[in-house]
């Protein structure tokens, strides 16, 4: 069924989300980091007990979800203030680390600091592979609509290598979230990440900071970490969000699983080949 022709659009999109996944609870694996640090994650059904190799062991409640057939995305909050990601890619035997934290810097305790840091899964019987994830700019120049809801939609521009560009159309409920707040903003550009994990495949992690050091406390979402596993064979991606937020002005902290369905847009030539690079 089209989204888009769904009869009940006041109803939340979770319905249609991928559902979490379960597959690794009995496993346990031995994570070979590029920054020296090896990490093991064992799994139960609901928990994650893991450590830096040498050091005590710790637990976590844990959300997974499959990025395709052999493709895990697992998150675990460390504490309030730091989140933990890994991509695993049992195929190829590789994985990729985020590492977010929060109350780093010591003039706004809202900027995330995020790390990224490739390596490799030690399976016995196998080498441990040389190859790794990598950086990209392979889907640069494109541009995505994703679906969150049935009536909240927003699109993604990805016109740099180490950028992305989220614009909004009048008719739907992103207009009402946004125009507040964004129309304020000199752009919408924020810094983002984008690792290959394979072909049409991608990583790609964006942190809220333009927005959090422009409006500050006006913004209802707090310099938040957004990192999503995009499948472009399936046109969905899978991940969670991890940061701060306002409600009714109240702090509240927010880590939620979160899941949209994609399909290419042309954005028109004006927007595209604007002379100003900040048109939205």
């Amino acid at each position: 069924m089209n989204l888009m022709d769904y009869p009940r659009k006041e109803y939340s999109i979770s319905q249609f989300a991928r559902p979490k996944c379960f597959e690794l609870a009995g496993s346990e694996l031995f994570l070979v980091m590029d920054s020296g640090y090896d990490y093991i994650l064992r799994f139960t059904q609901d928990r994650v007990f893991w450590h830096i190799d040498g050091e005590n062991e710790q637990e976590a409640e844990y959300m997974c979800f499959k990025g395709d057939d052999t493709t895990y995305f697992v998150s675990f909050e460390v504490s309030l203030q730091e989140d933990q990601t890994y991509v695993l890619d049992m195929s190829q035997r590789l994985v990729t680390q985020v590492l977010c934290k929060k109350g780093l810097n010591p003039k706004n305790r809202h900027i995330m600091d995020r790390k990224y840091i490739f390596g490799a899964i030690k399976l016995p019987g196998y080498r441990l592979p040389y190859k790794r994830h990598t950086f990209t700019c392979i889907n640069q120049g494109t541009t995505v609509q994703w679906r969150w809801a049935p009536e909240l939609f927003t699109k993604h521009a990805y016109l740099e290598s180490t950028w992305y560009r989220i614009t909004w159309d009048d008719d739907g409920e992103a207009a009402e979230d946004f125009d507040t707040t964004n129309e304020m903003l000199p752009s919408t550009d924020e810094h983002a990440r984008f690792i290959k994990i394979k072909d049409n495949l991608i990583l790609f992690s964006l942190t809220e900071e333009m927005e959090e050091r422009c409006l500050g406390d006006i913004q209802h979402f707090r310099c938040d970490n957004l990192t999503l596993l995009q499948n472009y064979d399936r046109m969905y991606h899978v991940g969670r969000g991890f940061g701060d937020g306002v409600v009714d002005g109240k702090p509240i902290h927010i880590r939620t699983p979160l899941c949209a369905y994609g399909s290419p847009i042309e954005l028109p030539d004006e927007f595209l080949n604007a002379k100003n690079p900040f048109t939205v």
